[in-house]
């Protein structure tokens, strides 16, 4: 429970700080866009920051309170206490490859009138390239990560141990119906393969693709994959991506893994 709690309070206390210091900067520096304003696109690479911040600034979170509490911070990652880029590596494959055709066709598909490419489109798309990634890493070490090892100690049931962050994660987004069942069906791909492969790495490298691919079209004043607009053919093509995603990368990591050592360092 202490862990818990400390795992909380540093998530309240680092993302309201993070999102405190551009509130801040807002009210000396009063910059040409404010984060804090009605906007439709990221834009703007202040605009881009100001929306991953939060969530990557808890990061560090429930490796802190796994400290705090005498566990190895380093399970977090996995079983193997490490972050096996193996593992991510095999799991960016399919994800790029279904995900990333989901978000090409939805960009494809939208009203793309009103596009802009200048520059600081440019600085935007770079800042949801190097953010987005990191917000979907942050939210696995936590749901995925922290709290699950936190309510695995209490359940011995794993599904136990599984569905109560699953059911927290689905609680921090609100879409119509069709986009709560694409984020449930992650969820549960994510929950898959964490189980699975004993560790974030691969559903880490899924959520990765699929929120880059979602906001990139952003930076340009363009829709992409929107959860919060999406029809019953959106879910559809969403489901089918996200399931054939999670199959490949957790097919090609048993694959890999399910060989001996020595086999794999001899290519055969």
């Amino acid at each position: 429970m202490i862990e818990l709690v400390i795992a909380l309070v540093l998530l309240v206390t680092l993302t309201s700080a993070a999102i405190g210091l551009f509130y801040l900067y807002e009210k000396i520096a009063h910059p040409e866009v404010s984060a804090f304003a009605e906007y439709s696109f990221l834009e703007h690479p202040y605009l881009a920051a100001a929306t991953f911040i939060g969530w990557v600034a808890m990061i560090p979170a429930g490796f802190i309170a796994a400290r705090v509490t005498g566990r190895d911070p380093r399970a977090l990652w996995s079983r193997e206490l490490r972050f096996r880029w193996r593992s991510f590596g095999l799991a960016l494959l399919p994800a790029l490859l279904f995900l990333g055709a989901e978000g090409i066709y939805a960009v494809v598909i939208s009203d793309r009138s009103q596009a802009t490419f200048t520059p600081m489109n440019v600085a935007a798309l770079a800042v949801i390239v190097a953010m987005a990634p990191l917000q979907s890493l942050s939210e696995e070490l936590f749901f995925r990560g922290s709290l699950v090892q936190i309510t695995g100690q209490w359940f011995s049931s794993a599904v136990i141990a599984y569905l109560l962050p699953l059911l927290f994660f689905l609680s921090g987004h609100h879409y119509g119906w069709q986009g709560m069942v694409s984020v449930t069906v992650f969820a549960l791909c994510a929950t898959f393969l964490t189980h699975t492969t004993g560790g974030i790495e691969a559903a880490a490298a899924v959520h990765a693709v699929g929120n880059t691919f979602a906001y990139a079209p952003d930076a340009f004043g363009v829709d992409g994959v929107d959860l919060a607009v999406s029809s019953s053919s959106d879910l559809a093509i969403s489901v089918v991506a996200t399931v054939a995603a999670t199959a490949g990368a957790y097919l090609l990591i048993k694959r890999a893994t399910s060989q001996p050592a020595n086999c794999r360092s001899n290519n055969c």
